[in-house]
C-alpha cells in the first residue's frame, strides 16, 4: 500500500510519537509510507529510512498562513503521489487532509488521541469540544482508542474503529534490577491533567516512612512550570524527594530502572506512557477515568488502579507497593506480559487488516 500519514510535528507530543511508531511498523512491512509534517520543528523522533518525509507548511510564522497554505501543498502531493489511504494524526491534520483530498477519490482516516468526555474540572475548550464532536461528522472513517470511546459516539459518526496506540519500543524478556525510584512522565505544562499535584500530595504522606526512594518526574516545561511543580512540593515539605528530570528522549531507559510507575491523570484518552512502562517491568499504578485505563490494567493483577483525583486512593497503593517487595515483583512480571498486546507488530497488524478494509470499500 502506498500510505500518506499527516502529523504536526516529528517531536515532543504523544500522539506525534504514535504517528512515527506506526510510519515505521508500516514501513518495516514493506508499505511505500510518507510522513507529511512541520519539517521547521525539531526531529527527536527516529523514522525509518524508507519513510520519505514532505514539508507540511511553507513557513513557520504566521499560522494562519501556515496551515491554509498547507491544504494546497497536501492536496499537490495527493495529485502526485496518489496514495491509495491518507491518515490524519489528530485534528488539524485530519482536517486538512479531508479538505486536501476533495474530488481526489482517496479515502482519509481521521484519529481521535483524546477521549470523548472529560470531567467537570478540566472540561473541553471550545475548539476542542468543535472539533470532536462536529468536524468529525466530516470523516467516513474514525479510530478512537478505546472500548468506552467507541461505545460514546458509535452513534454519532458513520464508521468508528478502536484502535490502541502502539508500543514506541520492544517489551524486556525478563524483570531488570530496579532502583527505589517512583517515576511519572508528562509535559509540565499539563501539571493539572496529568495530576502531578495529587502524585506529590499523595507521595509526601508516606515519603518519610521510606526514606529510600524519590519521585522523579520526567517531561518538558518552561523554568516558570518546573518552578511551579517544585513549589508544589516545597509546600509539601518534600522539595528533597522530588526531581524534575526534564524532557527525556529515551524513556524506555528510566522505566527499565525505576520500580514504579504512577498514572495519576484525572483524565487519560488511553495512557501510551502506562503501557510503556509496563513493558519495561515497572510496577503501576493508574487512575482511572471512566474505564479507559481498565482496559489495560486488571486490577491488583498486572497493577493498580485508583480513582482520579483521589490523594488517600494514590498514597495506599503506593504503600501496597513499596512496602511488598513480591507483591510488588509480581504485578511487573505480569505488567510485561500484558504490554505484548500493544506490541508495534501486533498493531501493525490490526492498522494494515484496518487499511485494507477500507480501501477495498
Amino acid at each position: 500500500m502506498k500510505i500518506f500519514i499527516i502529523c504536526p510535528r516529528l517531536c515532543y507530543g504523544g500522539a506525534e510519537r504514535v504517528g512515527v511508531v506506526l510510519a515505521n511498523g508500516l514501513a518495516e512491512r514493506g508499505h511505500n509510507v510518507t510522513m507529511i509534517s512541520n519539517l521547521f520543528e525539531p526531529i527527536t523522533y527516529t523514522l525509518n529510512s524508507n519513510i520519505q518525509t514532505l514539508p507540511l507548511v511553507k513557513s513557520n510564522t504566521n499560522k494562519f498562513k501556515k496551515w491554509s497554505s498547507s491544504i494546497s501543498l497536501v492536496r499537490q502531493y495527493i495529485k502526485e503521489g496518489q496514495p491509495d489511504i491518507v491518515i490524519g494524526i489528530l485534528h488539524t491534520c485530519s482536517f486538512i487532509a479531508k479538505i486536501a483530498s476533495i474530488g481526489l477519490n482517496v479515502p482519509v482516516i481521521a484519529t481521535e488521541h483524546d477521549a470523548f468526555e472529560r470531567p467537570s474540572s478540566a472540561p473541553f475548550t471550545f475548539g476542542k469540544k468543535l472539533a470532536k464532536f462536529y468536524l468529525n461528522k466530516l470523516y467516513n472513517n474514525i479510530t478512537v482508542l478505546t472500548s468506552v470511546d467507541k461505545d460514546l459516539i458509535k452513534n454519532k459518526f458513520k464508521n468508528v474503529y478502536v484502535m490502541p496506540n502502539p508500543l514506541a519500543f520492544h517489551a524486556v524478556t525478563s524483570l531488570p534490577s530496579k532502583e527505589h525510584t517512583i517515576i511519572a512522565a508528562g509535559r509540565l505544562e499539563d501539571w493539572h491533567t496529568k495530576g502531578f499535584d495529587i502524585l506529590i500530595k499523595a507521595w509526601a504522606k508516606i515519603c518519610k516512612t521510606h526514606p529510600t526512594w524519590t519521585l522523579k518526574i520526567a517531561g518538558a516545561g518552561t523554568k516558570q512550570q518546573k518552578e511551579f511543580i517544585l513549589n508544589l512540593a516545597q509546600e509539601a515539605n518534600i522539595k528533597d524527594r522530588v526531581e524534575l528530570l526534564g524532557f527525556q528522549e529515551d524513556l524506555k531507559s528510566l522505566f527499565k530502572k525505576a520500580a514504579i510507575f504512577v498514572l495519576s491523570s484525572r483524565y487519560e484518552g488511553f495512557g501510551l506512557v502506562l503501557i510503556e512502562a509496563m513493558s519495561q517491568g515497572c510496577s503501576c499504578i493508574a487512575a482511572d477515568y471512566k474505564g479507559r485505563q481498565k482496559e489495560i490494567i486488571t486490577n491488583n493483577e498486572n497493577g493498580i488502579i485508583v480513582e482520579p483525583d483521589n490523594i488517600e486512593e494514590l498514597s495506599n497503593a503506593l504503600t501496597k507497593l513499596l512496602i511488598n517487595d513480591k507483591f510488588r515483583r509480581e504485578i511487573a512480571k505480569k505488567a510485561i506480559e500484558r504490554s505484548h498486546f500493544y506490541d508495534i507488530r501486533n498493531i501493525t497488524n490490526k492498522w494494515e487488516e484496518l487499511l485494507l478494509s477500507i480501501i477495498k470499500q
